[in-house]
């Protein structure tokens, strides 16, 4: 049983097999098609060649003295630490989503595919929760901002 893709499969598995070997499968189905389909054999074909004159080419090192500023400024900012989030923000968000999901729990079952436009101020309400819920998220985005930038200028001024 063979499998026929698409050209832009093709091409996005020749992108792929650069980065990592493809299974014997998706070989074989590249193969294939490639060996019927000039656009896609043109593709490979233009892939390996730019893939070989970049093999030839010689990349300058860059300045021993930029390495040691970049490293340096990566330590100083303590760039592999994460933002500390308030505690207040997690307990917020985390009472905001159990309540909306006990109040869903408790009205969804309600909504029934013969549910009749009489039934829409209860959908109306739980579009207005659920969009209150998403407000209230937005709103807490501000202040793990702010503390990250807090923290940012604490190890800058540390320095």
């Amino acid at each position: 049983m063979t499998k026929s893709l698409r050209c832009r499969d093709i091409e996005r598995l020749v992108l792929e097999s650069e980065d990592r070997a493809l299974p014997a499968g998706e070989q074989s189905l590249v193969g294939e098609h490639v060996r019927i389909c000039a656009g896609c054999r043109g593709f490979a074909a233009d892939r390996a060649l730019i893939r070989a004159e970049l093999a030839g080419v010689r990349w300058p090192a860059p300045p021993e003295e930029l390495v040691l500023r970049t490293r340096r400024l990566l330590q100083d900012t303590g760039a592999a630490a994460p933002p500390v989030v308030p505690a207040w923000v997690i307990v917020a968000m985390a009472a905001v989503t159990i309540i909306t999901s006990i109040w869903l729990a408790v009205w969804l079952p309600d909504l029934t595919p013969d549910t009749t436009l009489t039934d829409l101020p209860l959908a109306a309400r739980a579009a207005v929760f659920i969009i209150v819920q998403n407000a209230l998220m937005l709103f807490c985005a501000p202040v793990v901002l702010r503390t990250a930038r807090a923290r940012r200028d604490e190890l800058e001024s540390a320095r």
